[in-house]
């Protein structure tokens, strides 16, 4: 703690100095503003940011002007309860906990409902993929947290809905170069035909990388359209691809952390670690209004094809994912609300293993299986209104879950099996209005499943399911306030939680670097997360985070241990400031303290401090063109860091380091 305080308040002094300059260079507005109506879409139901009774941050994002956006950490940094944890490279993606939540995840997002334009990227077994999501292109962003099974079922220890901006721009061209190999670029379009709105987008990013092994290369392309059929009725269609050829550094040693931080292992050197994949999904959603009430309905598709040479196995998977999710909603009359669900969900995984052999698929078969899951869920929610200021929401949902696997490789036995699970999650909350504030307070559910690749990953490493995992179950109650305080122009957003969390999933590394799970009794998570922005929406403005949480073993002899790769303290502070010509600059600083590495708390990640600036101008006519220009210099101390940790990592390979000082500076041309 004395360390972390020491950082933030030397952090807190450097910034203000900086943010004195900006101000001085920057002209300011005065005038007191309030804040817009907004419609959630994470809690499903037709609420508004003031009537959501449960902690909720919705962000509006235009990093396409003017910041590189090359990772969703730079992207959703302040957003409180969420922590982000950027690798420095493309191979695993970036670990997001909410709250604690998901900390388990060597790769991929796990405890979390997450959504790009109405179409689900966390599968029906609970793993979200998100590397199909191109950050640069978010234009809003919803961060519900908290169990939220009642809304999304498995895996919804919090909910990220995201959303494509709606770039008004015919076309736009924009590259961007910078340090360790990065080159960015992308173009987008924007057509209006009829009743149709049509966006379109396509962008590459090359990267050499950091560290060594880490090279990467990504492809990603999207259109999205908006189809107003009459006064009720509009049908949105969404497409999404992303293709990607990355290489994996893998974790090191403290060792060989001191000695070279920027080295790779050797063995993900030697076997050419990495993925090849390509990632297509679709989706439309209906919304209408019927006699019955508003209906929204989508159905969606995705195809995800991978080949990933590990430390220990050539991995190659076909994966097939479909489902549709739809509810109604009718207000029966001015005070009561009656919402109902229905959720179908399927997948469908063609997995084979073979031993590697210096970066290619070996002789020797390890694994040949087919992996189904299948999910079909009911739910009901009702709100009531006492009055014009407060009122409560509640519901109920019903999960139930298959999973099958069908064996292929008879040689060792056949392991073919199936596991079912059931779950019924509901949840209740009170909100209460006074002027421009929203008081709530409620209790929440959650479950989550061992994902597929969890189950077939057993301490023995033969295939089949491990049939001693089971799901691990959350319930949560928070209280909070969040509005504006108009006197004073001061936007906020604070929460108090407290999680119990049953039967935690955890991962252990064996020597080769396989990662298999287990149950272990009981967690707690408690803490509070301040956000304040002032004055609102002005062109000099402040935005702080501060969050705090303890996420301790309740059981045995694990009794106070604190989770592994969650700091207990993190902040975030913003200073911004724009001009009336079009200039824009921030100065953005981010500090956590230390990080346990392991279950027994004997191994520790030291606390942070990172700033880096920015500088951009929009709307700067030049002809017929408009022209964005911007730089940014990233971790600008060039504090030497560990931001990610493979928890429980075998033989002491805990640490992820981050990249160092680094430059980006970029150009978008608008016509």
């Amino acid at each position: 703690m004395q360390n972390f305080a020491s950082l933030w308040t030397r952090s807190v002094i450097f910034l203000l100095g900086l943010g004195w300059i900006t101000h001085l260079s920057t002209a300011q507005d005065t005038t007191v503003i309030s804040l817009p109506t907004i419609t959630v879409e994470a809690t499903r139901q037709l609420e508004t940011y003031s009537t959501a009774a449960r902690s909720i941050f919705v962000r509006d994002h235009d990093m396409v002007q003017s910041e590189p956006g090359l990772s969703l950490q730079r992207a959703l940094r302040g957003l409180p309860g969420i922590q982000i944890t950027e690798r420095g490279h493309f191979a695993l993606g970036e670990r997001i906990l909410v709250r604690g939540m998901g900390y388990r995840a060597a790769f991929g997002v796990r405890g979390l409902q997450a959504f790009l334009n109405g179409v689900p990227l966390t599968m029906p077994d609970g793993q979200s993929m998100l590397d199909i999501v191109d950050p640069v292109f978010i234009g809003r962003s919803e961060l519900l947290r908290g169990p939220s099974s009642l809304f999304w079922g498995n895996a919804s220890g919090g909910v990220l809905h995201l959303a494509n901006g709606k770039d008004s721009s015919p076309l736009r061209v924009r590259y961007m170069t910078g340090s360790y190999g990065l080159s960015h670029a992308l173009v987008s379009s924007s057509l209006k035909i009829g009743v149709h709105n049509l966006t379109a987008y396509a962008s590459r990013v090359e990267k050499t990388g950091y560290r060594a092994h880490s090279k990467g290369d990504f492809l990603r392309a999207g259109i999205t359209t908006q189809s107003i059929l009459r006064p009720h009725t509009t049908i949105l269609f969404t497409v999404n691809s992303a293709f990607q050829d990355v290489l994996s550094p893998g974790s090191l040693t403290l060792e060989q952390l001191d000695m070279n931080r920027k080295q790779a292992d050797a063995r993900n050197e030697r076997q050419s670690a990495g993925k090849e994949s390509i990632h297509v999904q679709s989706g439309v959603t209906l919304l209408t209004r019927t006699p019955l009430g508003h209906l929204t309905a989508t159905a969606y598709g995705i195809r995800r094809s991978l080949d990933n040479p590990l430390s220990f196995a050539w991995i190659d998977l076909e994966r097939i994912v479909g489902g549709i999710y739809a509810q109604l909603q009718n207000d029966l009359n001015s005070v009561l609300s009656l919402t109902a669900g229905l959720d179908l969900r399927t997948m469908s995984d063609d997995r084979i293993r073979w031993n590697n052999e210096s970066g290619r698929p070996g002789q020797r078969l390890l694994l040949d299986q087919k992996e189904n899951v299948e999910s079909l869920s009911l739910f009901a929610g009702l709100s009531t209104r006492f009055s014009s200021r407060w009122g409560i929401t509640g519901g109920l949902r019903l999960d139930r879950m298959h999973f099958q696997m069908t064996d292929a490789l008879l040689s060792n036995g056949d392991q073919s099996g199936d596991r079912n699970f059931t779950a019924m999650s509901p949840s209740i909350g009170v909100y209460y209005q006074s002027s421009s504030l929203t008081w709530y307070s409620n209790v929440g559910t959650a479950f989550e499943t061992p994902t597929t690749t969890e189950l077939i990953n057993s301490p023995t490493g033969q295939g089949g399911f491990n049939t001693d995992l089971d799901p691990q179950t959350t319930i949560g109650m928070e209280t909070g306030v969040r509005g504006l305080i108009k006197s004073i122009n001061l936007d906020i957003d604070v929460s108090v939680y407290l999680l119990r969390i049953q039967d935690r999933l955890l991962p252990q590394q064996a020597e080769d670097g396989r990662t298999w799970y287990f149950n272990r009794g009981k967690n707690r998570h408690y803490g509070v997360e301040i956000a304040l922005e002032w004055p609102a929406g002005q062109p000099f403005r402040i935005h702080s985070l501060y969050q705090y949480g303890s996420f301790s073993f309740l059981n045995g002899r694990d009794e106070g241990l604190q989770l592994p790769g969650v700091p207990a303290h993190q902040a975030h502070l913003t200073l911004h400031g724009s001009s009336s010509n079009g200039w824009t600059s921030q100065i953005v600083l981010e500090a956590a303290s230390k990080m346990w590495g392991n279950n027994t708390n004997t191994v520790q990640s030291d606390g942070f401090m990172v700033i880096d600036v920015y500088l951009s101008r929009s709307d700067w006519r030049l002809a017929t063109v408009t022209v964005n220009p911007f730089v940014r210099i990233q971790n600008i101390l060039n504090s030497q860091y560990v931001r990610s940790l493979v928890v429980n990592a075998f033989g002491g390979r805990y640490f992820e380091p981050a990249e160092g000082r680094s430059f980006q500076i970029g150009l978008g041309i608008n016509l």
